[in-house]
């Protein structure tokens, strides 16, 4: 596996930057589709404008210059911290370790809050991911066209506010 993943902040508002996260948006999100069975997938709607304009906040995974995964919060729509709105690897950089280096980051940053995500039900490998990093179960339910089971996934905060 490798470990030498650089995970840095990325700048989206810089269209060359939303360019290349994009790029590898579309080619991980075309992999989860063909996963999940799905036709149509709505992440494979969204474009570079959409990227660049989004009010989440991108870290990237670099293999020495090249962008090879991407992550992005958000604030969490039923008000439980952050949300993982995205978490995505270049297909053939996947289980090297960009994602756990991505999930990492995005917990050393973002974990002392509770950190939400969702996935496609029979998307293992994002499951095993997040399970690995202390993630657990909250709801499931369907959704789309086809449609498709998602779940929602609910890592408990560190921090004195969310003691029990």
């Amino acid at each position: 596996m490798n470990t030498g993943f650089r995970v840095v902040p990325l700048d989206h508002r810089s269209v060359s930057t939303a360019q290349q996260i994009h790029a590898v948006q579309m080619l991980a999100y075309a992999r989860e589709a063909a996963l999940l069975g799905a036709v149509y997938f709505p992440p494979l709607t969204r474009t570079v404008q959409d990227v660049g304009s989004s009010d989440e906040h991108f870290l990237g995974a670099f293999a020495r210059d090249e962008l090879v995964g991407a992550a992005s919060v958000w604030p969490d729509e039923d008000g439980v911290g952050l949300n993982i709105a995205s978490l995505v690897v270049v297909p053939s950089w996947q289980r090297q370790g960009a994602g756990t280096s991505l999930i990492g980051a995005v917990v050393a940053l973002y974990g002392s809050g509770e950190l939400t995500v969702q996935t496609g039900v029979k998307n293992l490998p994002a499951l095993r991911l997040y399970a690995r990093h202390g993630f657990i179960e909250v709801r499931r339910w369907f959704a789309g066209r086809e449609p498709i089971e998602l779940i929602k996934l609910r890592r408990p905060g560190a921090g004195p506010q969310h003691a029990a």
